[in-house]
C-alpha cells in the first residue's frame, strides 16, 4: 500500500466564482438560499455580467476535497472532464500545480468547462448557482483501470448521480476499485441531492461504501426522519464509518458501533462556509490514508473546516500540514 497514492476523486469538474451578496439579492433570482442550485449557461452568464465575483479558484465539491488533502500533504488523482477553453485550461494548471493527477485531461469538444457561482452573505451563509458543463458528460468510456488503480481510498461526490451516464461511471470505477482493494469514500453533498436519489443512495451505501460524510439534515433525510437520534441510529445500522458534521458543535464519527465525538475548532469569526464540508472531508480521508485513529481523522477534519471558513473561498490559504 505505501506505492499507493492517498485518494482518488470522481467528481464535477469545475472553477468556483465568489460573490459577496445579500438574502435580497439571491431572492431576485428565484433559487434555494443556502443551497446548491443547477442552472443554465444562460444564467451563468448574467450573474457574471451583474456582479462583481471576488475570487476565482479551482473547486467543485470534490476538487475543494482534492486540493483539501494535498495541503496536508496527500496526494491524488482527479477524474473530471474539461473542455479546452479559458477556465478549463485554469483549472487543469490548478490541479497540477497542487501536485494532483488529471489524467482525462481536456475532453470535451463542445460544452463548457463547469462553474461554480457562490453568492457569500455576511454570517457566511452561501448559496450555489452550478453550471455543471463539461463536468456531466463524463461516462464509463472515461473510467481507464491504469488510471484508477493504485490509491488506497475512493471519493466519490453524490452531486455527480444526477446524471445517468455519470452514475454508470462512478460504478465502473467502485468495481475495479474494489476488486483493487480501495476503501470506498462517498459524500451524500446535498441536502435535495438526498431528496432526489435517497433509495440509489442507500443501495449504493448498503453494497458499495466503506466511509461516508453527511450533515445532520442530510442523515435525517435519508433516514427519513426530523430527529438526529434517529438519524444517527440509521447510521449505526450501517456498520460503516460515518462522519456527520453539525456546524459550529462538531461532529460525530460513527465507526464499529462506537461514536466519537470531535469538537469544532474555535474561529475568531466566520467568513464564508464555502466549502466545510468538503474540506472536512479531506482532513478526514488524509488521516484515514495515513491510519490515524477516528479521533485524529476528526481532529484533522476539524481543523481544515475550520480554516476556510475563516477567510473567502473554499480553498485553505495555508498549508493545512502546518496547523497538525
Amino acid at each position: 500500500m505505501n506505492t499507493r497514492l492517498d485518494v482518488i476523486g470522481i467528481g464535477n469538474a469545475m472553477v468556483d466564482a465568489i460573490i459577496p451578496s445579500t438574502q435580497t439579492e439571491i431572492k431576485k433570482h428565484d433559487i434555494n438560499r443556502d443551497s446548491m442550485n443547477l442552472i443554465d449557461e444562460n444564467l451563468k452568464n448574467n450573474l457574471h455580467q451583474s456582479y462583481t465575483i471576488k475570487e476565482m479558484a479551482g473547486g467543485g465539491s470534490l476538487g475543494n476535497s482534492m486540493f483539501g488533502i494535498t495541503s496536508f500533504g496527500g496526494n491524488g488523482s482527479f477524474i473530471g472532464k474539461i473542455k479546452n477553453d479559458e477556465i478549463g485550461v485554469y483549472l487543469q494548471k490548478d490541479m497540477v500545480r497542487e501536485g494532483l493527477k488529471f489524467p482525462l485531461g481536456f475532453t470535451s469538444p463542445d460544452i463548457s468547462t463547469g462553474c461554480c457561482t457562490i453568492f457569500v452573505e455576511e454570517d457566511g451563509t452561501r448559496t450555489m448557482c452550478t453550471f455543471l458543463g463539461a463536468g456531466t458528460l463524463i461516462g464509463p468510456e472515461d473510467i481507464k483501470e491504469n488510471d484508477i488503480k493504485n490509491h488506497k481510498i475512493a471519493y466519490l461526490e453524490g452531486y455527480l448521480w444526477d446524471n445517468e451516464n455519470a452514475k454508470k461511471a462512478m460504478k465502473k470505477m467502485v468495481d475495479i476499485c474494489k476488486a483493487d482493494k480501495q476503501k470506498i469514500a462517498f459524500t451524500l453533498s446535498d441536502l435535495f441531492c438526498v431528496d432526489r436519489h435517497r433509495d440509489s443512495f442507500k443501495e449504493l451505501i448498503i453494497n458499495d461504501v466503506d466511509i461516508l460524510f453527511a450533515n445532520e439534515d442530510e442523515i435525517k433525510s435519508m433516514a427519513q426522519t426530523s430527529s438526529f437520534e434517529e438519524g444517527l441510529e440509521y447510521a449505526k445500522s450501517l456498520n460503516i464509518t460515518t462522519a456527520i458534521t453539525k456546524g459550529s458543535n462538531g461532529s460525530i464519527i460513527v465507526s464499529n458501533d462506537s461514536l466519537t465525538e470531535i469538537d469544532a475548532q474555535k474561529v475568531d469569526r466566520v467568513i464564508d462556509t464555502t466549502g466545510a464540508g468538503d474540506l472536512f472531508a479531506a482532513g478526514f480521508l488524509f488521516g484515514y490514508s495515513k491510519n490515524k485513529s477516528m479521533e485524529e481523522c476528526g481532529n484533522y477534519a476539524s481543523i481544515a473546516a475550520a480554516e476556510v471558513i475563516s477567510h473567502y473561498g473554499a480553498r485553505p490559504l495555508v498549508k493545512l500540514s502546518s496547523l497538525i
